[in-house]
């Protein structure tokens, strides 16, 4: 997360007390009344939905920024690039920011991925301390200046956070998951660097980095809240005019292709459990299987409880007090994973049984009655899921960064009944293959009655 969000009310001025007001008294019952989208003058894409039912305005500009365009070499400098934006302009320090934040009652935050970098603002929508928030946010975006001390910092702070990450089981199985998959793909990356490439970082780096990827028609602004589109265009307008100009074309990934065979890791460790990640290449944004698959995800290791992976692991063979899997498209396709702990001398057991529920689920597929439950609660969730502004935000911004429909969320539900069975088990025999999935076990040291050496 950007570290903009640690400057979060420290202090409450009289438009802090009314956004907390707001924010912890009124129910949330949003009711978009105006849709638009455009393109301004300087190539950045806007998204407008108008919604009053508080006095409030949430704004999302991402760019085509995040971990996976790391240079090589200098691994780290996308999120270090991102989380330092905040820290000084031309025209205020760090702790001026933090105050003027904290006199408007604003809010800033930030987010970072392998395809996106952005931050986010929330504002009342009265006049002085949304344009006094917007000004801020525009400043912030268009001339960071990276002071060297606060850079030294940083980068200190991440060593130390790197380190602790590296004992961490789950952070090493992750990460090795994303490095044996993608090989080649810029995917490969977590977007935390290594120690070598922090401490090879400069001043410069992140100057010229944002430079390049934080342009004006590198950008995707998101405009959630209670105002018109006359105002709505003004923030896109002064937003993206104060960008960085350049190349008016968005930044695309290198075209390397991800793993395509199986393999097994085994990375030794002293935690007394084996933790276990199953993957393969899934799914990118917009894929036309993209919802029969998410289908399929919720039967096979998505629905807690209610799913196949953890009845029978959990409930039938108690190997794992929880297992989930999950799809994570992205520009490219991005992973499918299966995540579990279970003891280490039952780990490969336990491997084995996982595999073969993996194996017969593509095999065979789902039943009816277990995809008319999914559809229930894909439905039921998603409705749940955009009752704010800011989850309509967030929303519409993976949806203009991913230039998907602008009617995704109102013909979601229709979208999820019309698939059938038919669709989901075709799906996933085309789709998923045991043939291309890569196992990593972070734990025992070998597997039982393997040679030493």
């Amino acid at each position: 997360m950007l570290r903009i969000s640690r400057h979060t009310f420290t202090s409450l001025s009289s438009y802090s007390r009314m956004l907390v007001f707001f924010l912890c008294v009124h129910a949330l019952n949003v009711h978009a009344q105006a849709r638009e989208q455009w393109v301004t003058e300087f190539g950045t894409k806007v998204i407008f939905i108008q919604s009053t039912s508080l006095p409030m305005v949430d704004v999302a500009v991402d760019f085509v920024a995040g971990a996976a365009f790391d240079p090589d070499g200098k691994e780290g400098l996308s999120r270090l690039t991102m989380r330092l934006l905040d820290t000084g302009t031309r025209q205020y320090d760090e702790h001026a920011i933090a105050e003027r934040l904290a006199t408007t009652g604003s809010q800033m935050g930030g987010r970072f991925d392998l395809d996106r970098a952005g931050i986010t603002l929330r504002s009342l929508s009265y006049d002085e301390p949304l344009g006094q928030s917007v000004d801020l946010l525009a400043d912030i975006l268009s001339n960071p200046i990276f002071p060297q001390e606060v850079l030294d910092r940083e980068i200190n702070a991440s060593l130390v956070s790197l380190r602790e990450s590296n004992t961490r089981p789950a952070s090493i199985a992750s990460r090795a998951l994303h490095q044996t998959l993608f090989g080649e793909h810029p995917y490969r990356s977590t977007g935390e660097g290594s120690e070598l490439t922090l401490q090879l970082l400069t001043r410069d780096d992140l100057v010229g980095f944002h430079s390049r990827f934080y342009r004006a028609s590198n950008a995707v602004i998101t405009i959630v809240g209670d105002l018109n589109e006359v105002q709505a265009r003004e923030i896109a307008q002064q937003v993206s005019g104060n960008l960085p100009q350049g190349s008016l074309d968005r930044e695309r990934l290198a075209a390397n292709a991800p793993s395509a065979e199986a393999k097994e890791l085994i990375i030794p460790h002293e935690a007394t459990q084996a933790h276990i990640r199953i993957g393969m290449v899934g799914i990118r944004r917009g894929d036309p299987d993209h919802l029969p698959l998410a289908l399929a995800n919720q039967i096979l290791g998505g629905g807690g409880m209610t799913s196949i992976l953890y009845d029978e692991l959990r409930e039938k063979r108690g190997m794992t007090y929880g297992v989930g899997s999950y799809f994570s498209p992205l520009k490219d396709p991005g992973p499918f994973v299966i995540a579990f702990q279970t003891r280490k001398d039952q780990a490969w057991e336990a491997l084995e049984v996982t595999l073969t529920i993996l194996s017969d689920f593509i095999r065979n597929g789902p039943d009816l009655e277990q995809v008319d439950r999914a559809k229930k609660y894909l439905i039921g969730a998603f409705a749940l899921n955009v009752d704010s502004n800011g989850e309509l935000l967030d929303y519409y911004a993976a949806i203009g960064f991913y230039d998907l429909p602008i009617d995704y969320i109102d013909s979601f539900s229709r979208r999820v009944k019309a698939v059938t069975l038919d669709q989901v088990k075709d799906a996933v025999s085309r789709r998923m293959s045991l043939d291309k999935t890569v196992r990593i076990i972070v734990g025992p040291e070998k597997r039982p009655n393997e040679p030493n050496g």
